[in-house]
């Protein structure tokens, strides 16, 4: 199992930032790695809301679906992966700080579904793993940061 934390704090307030995360769609301009990102169930976003994303990683085009498994507005989010090649499950946390949002997230994975990675998933330690994916989690939740605090 790989595990790994991360947090930054966002100069906008908690819906703002929680609404722009649920909504899935959104995962392209703020994930360096997702290169499109659909809805696909109907209705609003909420608990149960499934989207379908591509990924450019390391090892090639890769498609995931992925479904919202807890959502307790601007609070909490936990997203699954539901089908593709990285079964993880990340776990939003959103906390007013000020006028502030710290944002978090926790995240949990199987190491089988990382040959996306390349052939050194396969023999890689997890820590060594989980170290690598959470840096580009950082990178992402930078780009995060810099969109919403331009208003983009």
């Amino acid at each position: 199992m790989i595990t790994f934390e991360a947090n930054i704090l966002i100069r906008r307030p908690v819906k703002d930032v929680f609404e722009f995360v649920a909504d899935g769609r959104n995962a392209s301009k703020w994930n360096s790695a997702v290169v499109e990102a659909k809805k696909t169930s109907e209705g609003p976003i909420g608990l149960g809301t499934k989207f379908w994303m591509a990924r450019e990683l390391p090892g090639g085009r890769f498609e995931n679906t992925f479904e919202i498994t807890e959502y307790e507005p601007d609070t909490k989010l936990t997203v699954k992966i539901t089908s593709g090649a990285t079964p993880f499950v990340y776990h939003y946390r959103f906390e007013q700080v000020g006028k502030d949002t710290m944002f978090s997230v926790t995240a949990e994975g199987e190491k089988k579904g990382l040959e996306v990675l390349g052939v050194r998933a396969r023999i890689a330690p997890e820590v060594l793993l989980a170290s690598l994916i959470k840096r580009g989690v950082e990178d992402n939740f930078k780009t995060l940061k810099n969109l919403l605090e331009s208003g983009s």
